[in-house]
């Protein structure tokens, strides 16, 4: 029987706040629906509704790996630089025992690689590093049954390729922000590329400035909302890289190379979000922050 329509605004919206935590338990869920204007079900259905999209997350066909010379692709002189720079970009970043890149990312990154220039290796980074996210995003539209909306990220490549004047858009500042800032933790030497000064990527680093005077606090409230997205972000990628691992056959998920990735991510987070809350500044926005906030906080603080 299908569903009344009074309740398809409410499935399409759980769908929704689960994709974007995917830990986020049912109870929580329904919580959240009910701030909604819309017909809310019952709770037994969303918990229905939640084991489904959880065990779609972990039932999810393990995506194959693109081998160094392996596969045909490297057949075709033209894509063998991409692949190649993509893959020890890579392991010289992440480490050796970074993985390979699944074949949905290669092909995602053959898809845009025009829009880099691979001799640098800030480019090199961005562009394994959108091609991983346009292709996670994909995997994430499958699995909730959703038409794949690429529009936020072709804004982001095309206006650091620099299609568009003006102010940066927010999804173009949080994605390459988020980017550079693994880069200058893990390679800092290759900020000093000139291509890097020439393309004004530094300045996706730059804090903003408080004004002290007015004690304005609302870029700190920018930061924090940055901060958390970082953390929604890393939960939802962690949730699905452990059913992929889980699907694969291997059992010891806690002693893995992906989860010492993610947790070592999740620590910079809260780091900085520290260091941001022992500020005055800081501590104040945080306050203001999680007053407004309408949804279940990952960084918590007294």
């Amino acid at each position: 029987m299908p569903r009344p329509k009074m309740f398809q605004k409410a499935d399409l919206k759980l769908r929704e706040i689960w994709s974007n935590n995917p830990y986020s338990n049912a109870t929580a869920i329904h919580a959240e629906l009910e701030k909604e204007p819309i017909s809310t079900p019952g709770l037994r259905h969303v918990q229905y509704e939640v084991a489904k999209l959880n065990a779609a997350a972990r039932k999810l066909e393990p995506q194959a790996e693109l081998r160094l010379w392996e596969h045909d692709w490297y057949r075709e002189p033209e894509k063998v630089p991409v692949l190649l720079a993509l893959h020890y970009i890579r392991a010289h970043v992440e480490g050796p025992d970074a993985r390979n890149l699944h074949v949905e990312e290669a092909a995602w990154a053959l898809k845009i690689e025009r829009f880099f220039d691979i001799s640098s290796p800030v480019h090199a980074y961005l562009l394994l590093r959108f091609a991983v996210t346009y292709a996670r995003e994909e995997l994430t539209a499958k699995l909730l049954s959703q038409s794949f909306n690429t529009r936020e990220l072709d804004i982001a490549l095309l206006e650091l390729a620099g299609f568009f004047r003006g102010d940066r858009p927010k999804v173009t500042l949080w994605l390459v922000r988020d980017f550079l800032s693994d880069l200058k933790r893990l390679r800092p030497e290759y900020l000093k590329d000139p291509k890097t000064e020439e393309l004004g990527f530094p300045g996706f680093l730059e804090d903003p400035v408080v004004d002290a005077v007015n004690g304005d606090v609302t870029t700190d409230i920018d930061r924090w909302k940055q901060l958390e997205w970082e953390l929604a972000r890393i939960e939802r990628e962690r949730f699905i890289a452990e059913g992929r691992f889980q699907a694969s056959g291997n059992q010891d998920w806690e002693r893995s190379v992906d989860k010492v990735y993610f947790d070592d991510q999740e620590n910079d987070v809260r780091s900085r979000a520290a260091d941001l809350y022992g500020t005055p500044e800081g501590k104040a926005a945080y306050e203001l922050f999680s007053k407004r906030i309408n949804v279940h906080i990952h960084l918590r603080f007294p």
